[in-house]
């Protein structure tokens, strides 16, 4: 055979060519099989592939198209990120990505992902809105806002012919320009997102609707100005979109609303009034008006806005309503008939508006008035129950009881007759003075009721004005047996002693107790009923059993002695004295009396020795206080003649003797505050006296009161300008009153005559330090350097002074100073230590905590000290042991255990952390402190749990 090599190549060729042509590679199935919706086909080839080829950009590609269909996100994004390891700024991969985060509800992944959009494209829009959206969604506020910003920069540049949002975007960036400086501003955060809110509802609304208000969200917008206390801004905003819109004033005409939601009355009006000025007949904002100034009793504008309301608008009938009511409100009742009579003409309506006329007539009090509008009212045939009411209390008013009865009447027996009406109806029966009517009026409301205790009630109470108290009595005793209350018990026993008979007083007295035993006014009236029937001796054991019963209050003890003297009866009398002693044996005013009722009644031994019991503490009357108070301040008895002066002064405060003598005995027995009120009263009636004003001085100074102490001490010094005592004793109370300029002042004069104490030249120091002026203080306390021991407080003001002076390394040598010559002191090398930190003189503060805890190792403020010094060199597990030893020691420390807590986070150990913040929070919650600092970054941690 003659075959040729080229023929066979040529064979080979064509026949891998067909079969290429006919069969497809693997990948390209993929999409064939995608098309037929063999999805799960698809997936086993894309994924045999990816394990061959595991980083071919165009198959993780379509894989994750694949997996996506197949209801394998979690593949699919695995894919996307691995194109992402070798394409990172691919958008449109990232796009695929962010939508795979979204449909499978990655949401912190799609924000971390719209991040990278917007950095890689950073003038377009959408990024932005997702990272709004997404922000907001985890209270990222800061980051909101930043978002926000550069969106509105973004929407600022394009042309946007709508007032509103170009309005919104301007404020946006407005606003922005002042978060750059504030950023820690909570109302800023607030007011930016909640405007850019409004902005984007606007422009959704305004897409999906033809017809919108913009009015409507200007108001929202004036609402978030207003709400962070910005009402000036929202004024300018509300004046921007009236100018753009040409509208007048209605956009500030809704911030006038919005304040007065607001409850910012006051704002409100005050704008209202300065739109006024533009616009005067402006309906809606006069209708503001009127009710703002009725709000903040401007009752002159309100008036003079609904009566501009009536001329602009004389159909409307609410206006002048409102002006009529308005009116009756003011007292100005003669106009407020006179305009509800215009309605009632000019709309032909007096059947409407007689009821309006009658109320502004009745509220007058004004005869001539009622009878006029009862007279053009006279012929109208109104059956309703309220305005017969209310015309029944004109008819009352002006003393016509009958015609009031008679419209009274048919209200209460017709169908809307009410409780109250018969109640009502009683009175005016009563007002009639007719005991007839009355009685046929009793009998007719207990027919309307026999069981109601209410009517049966106020019938007794008409029997009783009727002149008919044995009626009275015997309902009210019926009233008493159905229910018991103290007020019908109490109406009952009146109306017993209204009979004048001491029988009937004496039954309705003892049913009386019978019902409510323990009750001390029913005992007290009962008793007072037997008093008023000149019965005395019945009175008496309720009187006794009401003064046992309140434990021995004092008004009821005394009643009963009163009592018992009305007897005339010596057995009573030594009762009575007997109970009193007893229930108040402490008191001096009782026993004094029962020392007389004794010697009046013959038994004088007893009273004698109850006499002498007390000899030794009180008398009572005021010339036998005015004798022990004497004898106890002569016998160096000061807290007892205190008390008794106090008593006497309570007497008779007129006695400028006796508030003397309480003054000056207030000052021995350690009462400051009485002594100086009384000498500064004194010192006031006599600015001339020294003394007083001396005493004074020091009184308000021992109660801490040091102003008012000041004020005495300057007057004082106006007697003795030269008195350096003095002086040195004012410049003390300067200081405790907070006045260090006048304190300074003082001091300098004194150093400057050469008057002034070292100890006082100390102390002139500190106030130098108060001031702010390390120079002075230096001037003063660097002297103490050169001395070879340095003392504790003077070294300690040095240090403070060279710190104010920026003497820093002056300030570090104090420190090491004071911490070598009183390492020994503890307390003091903490309080020295805890300073140096403050100044930021970490190394020392560290050497004075170490010498502190070395004589007491459980020292509070060196542990927790030493441990923030750790915490800053980043030694953490020194900083932790010290925090927790510290907190064994104080475990209420919340500042404590939320820096435990961070030192754990940088040392990794999250879980103790979490339970330090968690404990921080409780304890902040359980002092009542919201320490927000704490919370919020103790709650990224907690959060994570």
């Amino acid at each position: 055979m003659n075959i040729k090599l080229w023929r066979i190549l040529l064979f080979v060729l064509v026949f891998v060519g067909a079969t290429y042509l006919i069969y497809p590679f693997p990948k390209d199935m993929v999409p064939l099989y995608l098309k037929n919706g063999d999805i799960a086909k698809a997936t086993d080839i894309i994924s045999t592939l990816l394990d061959e080829n595991p980083d071919d950009l165009q198959l993780l590609d379509l894989g994750a198209d694949v997996y996506l269909l197949r209801g394998m996100p979690e593949k699919a994004i695995a894919s996307l990120k691995r194109i992402l390891d070798f394409e990172p700024e691919d958008i449109s991969i990232l796009e695929k990505l962010v939508k795979c985060y979204e449909w499978n509800v990655m949401p912190l992944d799609a924000l971390q992902t719209w991040e990278r959009i917007a950095l890689l494209s950073p003038k377009r829009e959408k990024p932005l809105e997702k990272m709004v959206m997404y922000y907001r969604f985890y209270n990222l506020v800061h980051k909101e806002v930043s978002a926000i910003i550069k969106l509105n920069n973004l929407q600022t540049a394009e042309e946007i012919s709508d007032a509103f949002k170009t309005g919104i975007n301007l404020e946006v960036s407005r606003i922005a320009k002042e978060y750059d400086a504030k950023k820690d501003d909570p109302y800023l955060d607030y007011l930016i997102r909640h405007i850019y809110i409004v902005g984007e509802q606007y422009r959704v609304d305004l897409e999906n609707s033809e017809k919108i208000n913009y009015l409507d969200y200007v108001t929202y917008a004036c609402e978030y100005y207003v709400q962070v206390g910005r009402v000036e801004e929202a004024a300018a905003f509300a004046s921007y979109m009236d100018k753009k819109t040409g509208n007048g004033i209605e956009s500030r005409i809704q911030l006038v609303k919005v304040l007065g939601w607001s409850q910012q009355n006051a704002a409100a009006l005050d704008l209202a009034e300065q739109l006024y000025k533009l616009k005067p007949d402006n309906i809606a904002l006069l209708t503001e008006m009127s009710w703002l100034a009725q709000s903040l009793k401007r009752n002159d504008l309100a008036e003079l806005s609904l009566q501009k309301l009536v001329r602009l608008e004389p159909d409307n009938t609410k206006h002048r309503e409102d002006l009529g009511n308005m009116y009756i409100d003011e007292g100005k009742f003669s106009q407020a008939v006179a305009i509800f009579r215009d309605l009632a003409q000019k709309f032909s309506k007096l059947i409407t508006y007689a009821h309006s006329m009658l109320r502004a007539a009745l509220y007058s009090s004004d005869p001539q008035l009622m009878e006029k509008v009862v007279a053009e009212t006279e012929h109208l045939d109104i059956t309703d129950p309220e305005y017969q009411r209310t015309k029944a209390e004109l008819f009352l008013a002006l003393n016509r009881p009958r015609d009031a009865y008679a419209l009274l009447r048919v209200v209460a027996e017709g169908p809307d007759g009410q409780l109250d009406d018969f109640v009502r109806l009683l009175d005016a029966a009563g007002a009639t003075g007719d005991a007839k009517l009355v009685a046929d009026t009793v009998d007719l409301v207990l027919r309307f009721a026999p069981d109601d205790s209410s009517l049966m009630r106020q019938g007794a109470e008409a029997w009783l004005n009727a002149g008919n108290p044995e009626k009275s009595y015997q309902l009210y005793r019926q009233v008493v047996s159905k229910e018991g209350q103290e007020k019908d018990v109490i109406g009952m026993l009146l109306a017993a002693s209204e009979t004048q008979s001491l029988k009937t007083a004496k039954q309705a007295a003892e049913y009386a107790v019978k019902v409510l035993p323990d009750n001390l006014k029913v005992l007290s009236q009962a008793g007072e009923i037997m008093l008023w029937l000149n019965s005395p001796v019945d009175g008496y054991p309720y009187f006794k059993k009401a003064a046992v019963l309140t434990s021995g209050d004092k008004e009821t003890v005394m009643k009963l002695m009163q009592v018992a003297s009305y007897t005339a009866d010596s057995k009573i009398f030594r009762d009575a004295a007997t109970v009193a002693v007893k229930l108040r044996p402490s008191d001096e005013q009782v026993a004094m009396l029962a020392a007389g009722v004794w010697a009046a009644a013959g038994d004088t031994k007893k009273a004698a020795q109850l006499i002498a019991s007390f000899a030794g503490r009180q008398g009572e009357t005021y010339e036998m206080l005015m004798q022990w108070a004497e004898f106890a301040d002569q016998s160096g008895l000061t807290e007892e003649a205190y008390r008794l002066y106090e008593q006497i002064y309570s007497l008779n405060s007129s006695d400028k003797k006796v508030r003397a003598n309480l003054a000056r005995l207030a000052g021995w027995t350690n009462r400051p505050k009485v002594s100086a009120k009384l000498f500064g009263e004194m010192s006031d009636e006599q600015p001339d006296s020294f003394s007083l004003a001396l005493q004074a001085a020091k009184g308000y100074s021992d109660a801490a009161e040091y102003t008012d102490a000041v004020r005495y001490y300057e007057r004082a010094l106006s007697f003795k300008s030269g008195d350096t005592d003095l002086k040195l004793e004012l410049a003390r109370n300067y200081g405790f009153a907070g006045m260090n300029d006048k304190r300074i002042i003082l001091l300098q004069e004194l150093n400057a005559q050469g008057v002034l104490p070292q100890v006082e030249k100390i102390e002139l120091a500190r106030a130098y330090l108060d001031d702010k002026n390390p120079q002075k203080a230096l001037e003063i306390l660097e002297p103490y350097v050169t001395l070879k021991i340095l003392p504790r407080f003077e070294g300690f003001l040095l240090a403070s002074a060279y710190d104010q002076a920026g003497r820093r390394q002056d300030a570090s040598e104090i420190y090491k100073k004071l911490g070598l010559e009183y390492g020994n002191d503890g307390v003091f090398m903490a309080r020295l230590g805890a300073e140096a930190l403050f100044n930021n003189h970490a190394d020392d503060a560290f050497s004075l905590f170490e010498s502190a805890l070395k004589v007491d190792k459980k020292n509070q403020t060196a542990l927790k000290g030493i441990a923030m010094i750790y915490a800053q060199r980043n030694e953490y597990k020194k900083a932790a042991a010290n925090f927790r030893a510290y907190s064994r020691i104080v475990p209420d420390d919340a500042d404590a255990r939320f820096q435990l807590g961070e030192v754990y986070m940088q040392t990794g150990r999250e879980g103790e952390a979490l339970r330090e913040f968690k404990a921080a929070k409780r304890i902040l919650k359980r002092q009542g402190i919201n320490e927000k600092s704490i919370f919020s970054q103790a709650d990224k941690v907690i959060g994570k749990e």
